[in-house]
């Protein structure tokens, strides 16, 4: 039998809010009986936080007051297996537990040498790993990032029919685990819906950043409607400056604010932020903005 979309987004998300380690009383009671205000849960990366794949940044996310970290699967030189090993996956879900925050996505930032979705392997065989990884941790999205000659060229049918199979390969094992890839990368919304298409699976979304979709020359007030039913999750950041001041890329953060709010996301938002000044407040100052800013359909 073939998972639909809204079948796969409602087994996962029950499985990670089984995972779940927390939602604080004050956003319980936000939720109360208004179901057209949810409750907002934003997050921060790890390496934003200071350094990728250390379960020291998970109590460091909870002291400055955020509900969940990005975590960074890392593939160390000396050949040991980091995230992929089960003691160190025990020892994120009993921080994330003590300290009361979730692990909110995990990261692979390293997909290997040269462009795995194009020529090398590695890259393919890492987020097939990866997905066992983020169920074991007790999220429900990886995200997924390739950018300029790491991405296909689309317009190359040997390039683009190597990533759709890629993806129709990956797909079943994301399912299984109730786990969705969530593609970040340089291509546009319409690339991306036409691999989403082709692949034809609820485990295959969006990583939608914004300001990355403005950098690599598309429009993020575009591409949100576009690919409305598809984004998973959101990163958000301003360069080296702070959220509340205009952006550099020169589109306005309310005027997305609103869109996702329109097109029903209900995500988590995901600080990809940098501290111009000093981590600790910069942070706070930014997740500040954000509570402001955005809402939760």
């Amino acid at each position: 039998m073939k998972i639909t979309r809204r079948d796969f987004l409602t087994a996962s998300a029950a499985a990670a809010a089984g995972a779940a380690v927390r939602v604080s009383g004050a956003q319980a009671q936000q939720a109360g009986p208004d179901l057209e205000q949810q409750p907002m849960r934003i997050g921060m990366t790890d390496w934003n936080l200071g350094q990728r794949g250390l379960t020291e940044k998970l109590k460091l996310a909870a002291m400055i007051g955020l509900d969940g970290v990005q975590v960074s699967i890392l593939y160390p030189e000396d050949g040991s297996l980091h995230l992929r090993c089960p003691k160190l996956q025990a020892e994120y879900r009993k921080t994330a537990l003590d300290y009361g925050v979730q692990i909110c996505s995990l990261a692979i930032g390293d997909l290997g040498p040269g462009s795995p979705f194009k020529q090398e392997p590695m890259g393919v065989m890492r987020v097939a790993d990866a997905v066992e990884v983020a169920r074991n941790l007790g999220t429900n999205d990886i995200l997924l990032p390739f950018f300029r000659d790491r991405a296909p060229d689309m317009t190359d049918e040997a390039q683009a029919k190597r990533i759709i199979n890629s993806f129709k390969e990956l797909a079943p094992r994301a399912e299984k685990h109730g786990v969705v890839i969530a593609i970040e990368s340089s291509l546009s919304g319409e690339d991306h819906l036409r691999i989403i298409d082709a692949v034809g699976s609820p485990a295959i979304q969006v990583y939608f950043d914004p300001f990355n979709c403005k950098y690599y020359g598309h429009d993020p007030i575009k591409d949100i409607p576009l690919l409305k039913d598809y984004i998973h999750q959101v990163h958000v950041k301003n360069g080296d400056q702070l959220m509340a001041d205009d952006c550099v890329r020169g589109f306005s953060w309310t005027e997305v604010a609103e869109l996702l709010y329109k097109v029903g996301y209900k995500g988590w938002y995901v600080l990809e932020t940098s501290a111009p000044s000093e981590l600790v407040s910069d942070t706070r100052f930014n997740l500040g903005y954000v509570k402001k800013t955005f809402r939760v359909a």
